[in-house]
């Protein structure tokens, strides 16, 4: 089976990559010729083509043959999506559109997209770009997974915390009492799995999480905090699924689908937020992040 995936040199590519290296004939679509050096050199049955996911034509040759897409391109840090929206929205949605129907014209009749909780009733330019990404790749037909934060992947607080802290250096905090939704990167590997083999009729697939509130973050590697208050589009909570998904939601015992085609029942429940969910100890976190995801700029990998 041959699979490609955009953004494949980030935390997750990579991890999908060393998983099924030898189950998959894959092709590395992004932007990132650095990455692409370091990652051949260490697989080289990895096909890795430099483009962009704003070049509709690039990647129609890249999904030529191809089985089956994962879509993990994006703009992600909040931040930086504030400052530059138009920037956000020609990656995260125009670059969506482009990767949905470069697929579709190729005949591909498997590929997701990866959400994030931010998409759900988003108060920021990021979280407006990630759901209006689902919304795309729904009209297509093809599914999506949905989660909050994979525990030390790029882009996380929690390699920056690790690097201050080996620094002696003050960890700086927006707010100790926000709360994110916290998953490993193996989780969020099953739950693609689950995704990309399910029926393909543009359902979003949820997995329940446990949170961990910023402030437990910081004080699983330092002392030394400093707290400098929220930024802009920051939220005090997530959200993995809004009250009116629920009319459309089936449960499992870890997780959920949220159906893009029919209504499942009429109930609206209260908004699945990270202050509902269990929050993780001090501990807790201590021992994720002996576990934790790394990309190559925290990875030890030069």
């Amino acid at each position: 089976m041959k699979v490609l995936i955009t953004g494949g040199t980030g935390t997750l590519g990579q991890e999908l990559i060393k998983r099924f290296y030898d189950q998959w004939e894959i092709v590395v679509f992004s932007r990132d010729e650095l990455k692409h050096a370091k990652l051949e050199s260490k697989y080289p049955k990895v096909q890795f083509i430099i483009g962009d996911v704003r070049d509709y034509n690039a990647l129609y040759r890249a999904t030529d043959g191809v089985d089956m897409v994962i879509h993990a391109a994006a703009m992600k840090r909040v931040e930086v999506c504030e400052r530059d929206p138009l920037e956000a929205i020609k990656t995260n949605v125009l670059g969506t559109e482009n990767v949905a129907r470069a697929a579709w014209n190729n005949g591909i009749k498997r590929a997701i997209t990866i959400g994030s909780d931010k998409g759900v009733e988003p108060v920021n330019s990021y979280g407006m770009t990630k759901a209006l990404q689902e919304k795309i790749f729904v009209n297509y037909g093809y599914n999506c997974v949905r989660y909050g934060n994979v525990f030390g992947s790029r882009g996380s607080v929690v390699p920056i915390f690790k690097e201050l802290a080996a620094k002696n250096l003050p960890l700086r905090v927006t707010d100790p009492n926000m709360t994110r939704f916290i998953l490993t990167i193996n989780d969020a590997v099953e739950l693609i799995l689950k995704a990309i083999s399910g029926p393909m009729q543009g359902d979003i697939y949820v997995k329940k999480s446990p949170a961990a509130r910023t402030g437990d973050i910081a004080a699983s590697f330092s002392d030394n905090i400093q707290i400098i208050g929220r930024m802009k589009g920051e939220k005090s909570h997530e959200c993995l699924i809004a009250p009116e998904e629920f009319t459309r939601a089936i449960e499992s015992p870890d997780g959920y689908v949220v159906i893009g085609s029919k209504t499942t029942n009429n109930q609206y429940y209260s908004a699945y937020t990270s202050d509902t969910e269990r929050l993780l100890s001090v501990g807790e976190i201590k021992q994720l992040s002996e576990t934790m995801a790394y990309d190559y700029e925290y990875g030890g990998v030069k």
